[in-house]
């Protein structure tokens, strides 16, 4: 059924879906386009998460229309509101009502449904045709490709993020006027937060916060494998093995340990969510925190509004190591039922590689030149406020049916985005990768969530004293008699699967 206009669409489990100028996936009687036109455009739909109340609009926006004709491509969009968006992937997988490009989440990569998929031939396996497209394999890092692999096989286009991104963010301002070395290692954290606490005693040190999904960002990771140890699964003798109870990770948990015994970091930080804790560094309640590099541009401006004076500084690594996020943010696939041949294939690798060309990535950032920006002394400037605020609701679009580069360099970058931006490609090379990311262990989909609070209890409980050595042993036995054990074993599986 091919709609020619806006028009809402029931389709099964209640799930809700936009489709503009384009065909539905799975309403059935529909007529079949081809990929690619005899005009040259390509003609794709892609199935892509909601993640505002309302679709974002395409007629009539501008800077779509403009990308569409910069990409040679018509594209429609089936929206799946996110909150369904996993329930309608499985649908979809197991119906076979796919479209030409279906946008695959991180969080849905090791699923049981899409791995089978994969294996059973559902989509393309890109692994040699992605290598002739320049732009996208410039965004590509090893741990992309094999995060978003499947038995050492990629069947869609990652959607890049730079797996060098945490670091400490710390007062600046303070550290110099109180002549406090900035720290480089755990021991040097540990003494500038002691050094900050008699300097300084309304500050809160270290602000910290620990949930079930936070160590990759709090500092735990980063100061595990700042230690040489893992990046929460390492191997050992040939042996996949997590970090809970390894001499690297216990003397991290043991120094939190003091320094919550010694008033050194915030109370409440097993209740604290991420956003609060950086509420303390861009309040200026507290003088270091562990998080994204690029946090430091908004945290920078919020705590120059309450003190002119503060500045927030950026210690990208420590002992030269940093934590290696997954790097990507999920991947595009294209299954065969829909893209038929390796023509078609090549024509929608290509538009990927396109949508990375610099006119786009000017089109996202600012817009249509004399519209909504000029070059200003030979930088882009937007041309008012409300220029601005348009191009911000105009591009939304486009952030699900591209690719972007993972750093994109402006002259008219301020300093502070200069910092990020050179440490996210200066440390890339010593970002520590968590092994266990390329691999899937049904366990982990089964009752990881279960099995993940286990170790969070014992962690918090441990470094508020509120177990021992003893205690936390048992708590860790306890997770590895209740399917631990079972996840070691399958990771162990996949690994020698795929490296012998």
């Amino acid at each position: 059924m091919v709609y020619k206009r806006k028009a809402w669409h029931t389709v099964v489990a209640g799930v809700l879906t936009l489709s503009i100028v384009g065909s539905l996936a799975g309403c059935g009687g529909g007529e079949e386009t081809a990929p690619i036109q005899s005009s040259g455009k390509l003609k794709v739909t892609f199935t892509s998460p909601l993640y505002d109340a309302q679709p974002y609009k395409l007629e009539g926006n501008p800077v779509f229309e403009e990308y569409e004709t910069l990409t040679k491509s018509d594209i429609s969009v089936n929206y799946v509101p996110n909150a369904n968006y996993p329930d309608k992937l499985n649908l979809s997988l197991a119906s076979g009502d796919l479209t030409e490009i279906v946008m695959v989440p991180a969080s849905f990569i090791k699923s049981t449904a899409f791995v089978n998929a994969a294996r059973g031939g559902t989509f393309w396996d890109i692994s040699e045709e992605i290598q002739k497209y320049p732009n996208i394999m410039k965004n590509m890092s090893d741990v992309t490709i094999e995060n978003t692999s499947v038995d050492g096989k990629l069947y869609g286009v990652p959607i890049p993020r730079p797996t060098a991104r945490v670091g400490l963010l710390y007062r600046k301002d303070l550290f110099d006027s109180l002549g406090i070395k900035v720290p480089t290692n755990l021991e040097e954290f540990y003494d500038a937060a002691k050094e900050m606490k008699a300097k300084k005693p309304d500050i809160i040190p270290f602000s910290y916060c620990d949930q079930i999904t936070e160590t990759t960002w709090n500092g735990l990771d980063l100061f595990t494998v700042s230690q040489g140890g893992y990046n929460i699964w390492g191997i050992k003798d040939g042996k996949v093995e997590p970090y809970y109870q390894t001499p690297e990770y216990m003397n991290v948990i043991n120094t939190f340990k003091k320094m919550y015994n010694e008033g050194l970091m915030n109370k409440d930080f097993a209740i604290v969510q991420g956003a609060e804790k950086k509420n303390a560094i861009s309040t200026g309640k507290s003088a270091m925190f562990f998080t994204a590099y690029d946090d430091l541009v908004g945290i920078q401006k919020s705590i120059k509004d309450i003190d002119p004076n503060a500045e927030i500084g950026l210690q990208p690594v420590m002992n030269s190591k940093t934590d290696s996020t997954s790097g990507h943010n999920g991947l595009f696939v294209i299954p065969k039922s829909k893209v038929k041949t390796k023509e078609e294939l090549d024509a929608i690798l290509a538009y990927f590689d396109s949508a990375l060309n610099k006119d786009i990535n000017t089109l996202f950032q600012y817009g249509i030149e004399g519209t909504t920006y000029n070059i200003v002394d030979g930088s882009p400037k937007f041309v008012s406020d409300e220029a601005d605020s348009k191009q911000q609701e105009d591009k939304k679009p486009l952030i699900m049916i591209r690719i972007a580069p993972i750093v994109t360099r402006w002259p008219n970058d301020t300093k502070t985005e200069t910092i990020v931006k050179d440490a996210m490609e200066k440390y890339a090379p010593v970002a520590v990768p968590n092994l266990v990311d390329p691999y899937m262990s049904d366990t982990v989909i089964e009752k990881g969530g279960d099995l993940d609070k286990i170790i969070y209890d014992a962690r918090v409980k441990y470094i508020m004293g509120e177990i021992d050595d003893a205690g936390y042993s048992e708590a860790i036995t306890n997770w590895k008699n209740l399917g631990g054990n079972r996840i070691i074993e399958e990771y162990n599986a996949a690994y020698s699967k795929l490296h012998g």
